[in-house]
């Protein structure tokens, strides 16, 4: 069952606070000098009084403030800028305000920095909306298909809220998970534009490079707590899934309804998908989780091929930081090229690496279904989520009965499935 902690939600958005004017411009030679407010006594307002305050407590006072708030009120004096820059104010304010397993995944420095913090919180903030726009897919795609074949007049309105205790639960649960699959895929990816490459100068052969991916991959994901891992593997599932759905034509759609519709014949490759997985991380996954037409999410992909290759479009840099999480050093255009040649197969991104090491620790069994990304796979771990079976009513909507007619319900399935439709008793017939 994936872990239940309840995460501080800040808010995502950019300061809108406009930083004040630094310099002031002479009248006689139009030479810009740059104009230092002094930090003297004439600060000796509020937040100059404030700031003069014990470093203990008042590490203790800004560790109740947003991100946001931290930010603005570096930008307000010298004094304030010199105190949150670096030290212990900052890193009693990780510690109140962020979970140990994201400490885990980002382990802070010795002396914690201000961009080391913005870093972390550009990750946090990712997660939180990738978890909000998986949940409100899973709502719109799977729950309201689900409920409107049980309930042909249930209104969305009405449906939205039953389903928003729901929504907030899976949110909650889904946030560890997706913080887990980032760090994964940063560091699945810095191992591919990082490896040797094939020649005589490096590796010998191309089994050689695997071999140096597949054991640095093996250290990433067994420095994840194993039970932790079990849940990821599952959702990595439930996250295969929803990525074929969104980059591929419907299935049931004819060749007249593709031309009329302007989706192409051929779908997206696999090799395609696993590049923007692997390289544009949780924010790529992000922006096509917002487009609502499979047309506008094809076109969005063909942009991206566009336009990230160093060979034909001069601004490679601006449009590689848009479409990944841009942390650590800059790409370079080797490292662009390099990774635009990459032939990634299925299976290769997390599942195989996931499964040998859930398998030598006896978590998996060798005999498990090897399928990646089923829709009996999805389902099975929405619902444990969720709390209850998606495909079928929501708690909300379940009528109030008594321990007297608790047999119209499962007693085997914690979840009060309807015993005719609950996995566990199907399963052992």
């Amino acid at each position: 069952m994936p872990s239940t902690n309840t995460w501080r939600r800040g808010s995502t958005a950019a300061s809108s606070r406009k930083p004040s004017k630094t310099h002031d411009i002479t009248d006689e030679d139009h030479v810009t000098h740059p104009h230092i407010e002094p930090s003297g006594p004439s600060e000796q307002g509020l937040a100059g009084s404030l700031l003069q305050l014990p470093p203990e407590l008042l590490s203790q006072i800004l560790s109740h403030l947003t991100f946001q708030d931290l930010g603005a009120m570096r930008c307000t004096s010298r004094l304030a800028n010199n105190l949150l820059s670096e030290g212990d104010i900052l890193r009693e304010w990780l510690r109140q305000n962020y979970t140990l397993h994201l400490l885990r995944l980002y382990p802070p420095p010795e002396s914690v920095t201000f961009t080391y913090l913005s870093s972390l919180q550009k990750r946090y903030a990712i997660a939180t909306e990738a978890a909000a726009l998986y949940t409100e897919y899973i709502e719109r795609k799977i729950v309201r298909h689900s409920l409107m074949r049980l309930s042909p007049y249930l209104r969305d309105a009405k449906l939205k809220d039953d389903f928003r205790d729901v929504a907030i639960l899976m949110q909650e649960r889904m946030l560890p998970l997706l913080l887990t699959v980032q760090h994964y895929l940063e560091s699945y990816a810095t191992l591919f534009v990082n490896a040797p490459r094939y020649g005589a100068e490096t590796a010998k052969d191309p089994a050689t490079t695997e071999r140096w991916i597949w054991e640095r991959e093996r250290d990433v994901l067994s420095s994840y707590d194993l039970p932790h891992l079990v849940d990821v593997y599952y959702f990595w599932q439930f996250l295969t899934w929803t990525h074929n759905q969104l980059v591929r034509p419907p299935s049931y759609a004819g060749a007249f309804e593709r031309r009329f519709r302007g989706w192409k014949t051929d779908p997206l490759t696999s090799h395609d998908l696993n590049f923007i997985i692997v390289f544009g991380n949780l924010n790529a996954l992000s922006q096509l989780l917002r487009m609502r037409s499979f047309r506008d999410r094809q076109r969005k992909v063909e942009e991206w091929k566009r336009v990230l290759d160093p060979a034909t479009c001069y601004p490679w840099r601006k449009h590689w930081g848009d479409f990944g999480l841009e942390y650590g050093a800059a790409m370079t255009a080797e490292q662009a090229e390099r990774a635009l040649k990459i032939q990634i197969q299925d299976g290769e991104v997390f599942s195989n690496g996931a499964r040998a090491v859930l398998i030598e620790h006896g978590l998996l069994d060798r005999d498990a279904d090897t399928a990646i990304g089923s829709a009996q796979q999805c389902t099975e771990f929405l619902s444990k989520i969720a709390g209850y079976d998606v495909l079928h009513v929501l708690p909300a909507h379940r009528p109030t009965i008594t321990v007297g007619q608790d047999n119209e319900w499962c007693a085997a399935c914690q979840c009060r499935h309807l015993a005719t439709a609950c996995p566990i008793t199907s399963g052992r017939a």
